[in-house]
């Protein structure tokens, strides 16, 4: 028998007719895969999961349910004690479902995929305790835009970015020009989880620990905060940024000169023939810092354990494709989403390099800390955002609070979380 089936997959790899990996797993599985991935984004990730479904040699179908409501919806499945065989989570997934997603370091055992081709700081944001919670699939961070045309007709270098938070505010004045309607600087006021990303920069962690291991919160007294706040509304008194909540809209129509924003601005901007640049955010006065959230992979405890192998062989070819694989999901991502990358061997793809705007996001500085808001032990951060941070820039920039006496109403918002 053995003589037997050696010479039927000789003659089948002489033929051509069947991957080697077919001898070793023919029967067919589906892996139910949820997500929240609407829109132009879910497009491409269903034709990358068709693709998967077309080419692979497992006979593995990825069953993919894509909802706008998936994270009510996973929520409602755990509490039932049910759910799909994988979800595309975020990362503090480690913290809300850590008993409903298994340990990912699996996957470097029965995989390619190897732990030292994932950029370490996006590693760490997914794991706790020593357990990999979610793999990688996309960083959400926020990055500084543009104008090249609006840089040129104020005499600045289109092509050179402000390096400091000072710059960007000279530049700004040297670009607002209101009989057109142009603004030098376009942050919106409520758009706070952009903002938080310029405050964590200049002022640290909102809520950190303290000498005695307690989390404390860091709104009182903070000089960085303080400086975001000065700095943005003196840019506002002097109307070179406007006070409005959808400057995205108005960097499309060419008058706004530098924003930040999150990677989905590339598309807009090009749909609208935009001359833009863009760039990783300053450092601030908090040293290195990459403050960003992670989406990824991450498999279930319901998954069977074919599920699960099938599952993993999914996210392997993700990020590595097969011998005949034209462009991988991973690079795919990058290329047609604009979103940077966190996997060594698809930022060092010559196409990834081949895109200037791809190259200046991506930040490979180990040194550049990841943290999200506040350190894994305080889960309340979407509050911290909406309930204080958010009310501490609006006291400032539309309601005229005194800075120190905002900062210390968010000190005490902040410190009724930490109850």
């Amino acid at each position: 028998m053995k003589k037997f089936l050696a010479a039927v997959l000789a003659l089948a790899l002489a033929l051509g007719a069947l991957p080697l990996v077919m001898a070793e797993e023919t029967t067919p599985v589906t892996v139910t895969f949820w997500n929240g991935w609407t829109g132009a984004d879910g497009d491409v990730l269903i034709e990358l999961v068709d693709e998967f479904n077309r080419t692979n040699p497992y006979q593995i179908t990825i069953d993919m349910d894509i909802n706008a409501s998936f994270q009510e919806k996973i929520a409602s499945a755990f509490a039932g004690d049910e759910g799909p065989d994988m979800v595309l989570g975020a990362h503090s997934y480690k913290d809300t479902y850590p008993d409903y997603i298994i340990d990912m370091n699996e996957i470097f055992e029965k995989t390619s995929l190897k732990k030292e081709d994932f950029i370490t700081g996006y590693l760490d944001l997914c794991s706790k305790n020593g357990i990999l919670y979610v793999v990688p699939f996309q960083v959400t961070g926020r990055y500084l835009y543009w104008n090249k045309d609006l840089f040129e007709a104020a005499g600045l270098d289109p092509d050179t970015p402000p390096a400091t938070y000072e710059q960007w505010a000279e530049y700004a004045a040297k670009i607002t020009n209101p009989d057109m309607n142009i603004y030098g600087s376009g942050i919106s006021y409520n758009a706070i989880y952009t903002n938080l990303q310029l405050i964590q920069r200049m002022g640290g962690l909102f809520v950190d620990f303290d000498e005695n291991g307690n989390l404390k919160a860091n709104f009182k007294g903070n000089a960085g905060y303080a400086e975001f706040l000065q700095w943005f509304k003196d840019m506002t008194v002097s109307g070179d940024n406007p006070v409005e909540s959808d400057t995205a809209s108005m960097f499309y129509a060419g008058q706004i000169g530098i924003m930040p924003d999150g990677a989905w601005i590339s598309s807009g901007a090009e749909t609208n023939e935009i001359n833009y640049g863009v760039a990783q955010l300053p450092y601030g006065a908090a040293g290195p810092m990459n403050p960003c959230s992670v989406s990824g992979f991450s498999i279930t405890k319901y998954a069977s354990e074919e599920a699960k192998l099938a599952a993993m062989r999914f996210i392997e070819w993700w990020h590595n494709g097969y011998e005949d694989t034209e462009t991988t999901g991973s690079l795919t991502w990058s290329l047609r989403c604009g979103y940077p990358g966190y996997y060594l061997p698809t930022i060092n793809d010559p196409r990834y390099q081949a895109s200037e705007k791809l190259a200046m996001m991506t930040c490979t500085d180990n040194d550049a800390a990841t943290t999200y808001m506040a350190p894994d032990a305080f889960q309340a951060t979407f509050q911290l955002a909406s309930e204080v941070i958010e009310v501490m820039v609006e006291d400032v920039i539309t309601g005229g609070m005194d800075i120190t006496q905002a900062l210390e109403k968010a000190q005490t918002n902040a410190e009724a979380l930490l109850k």
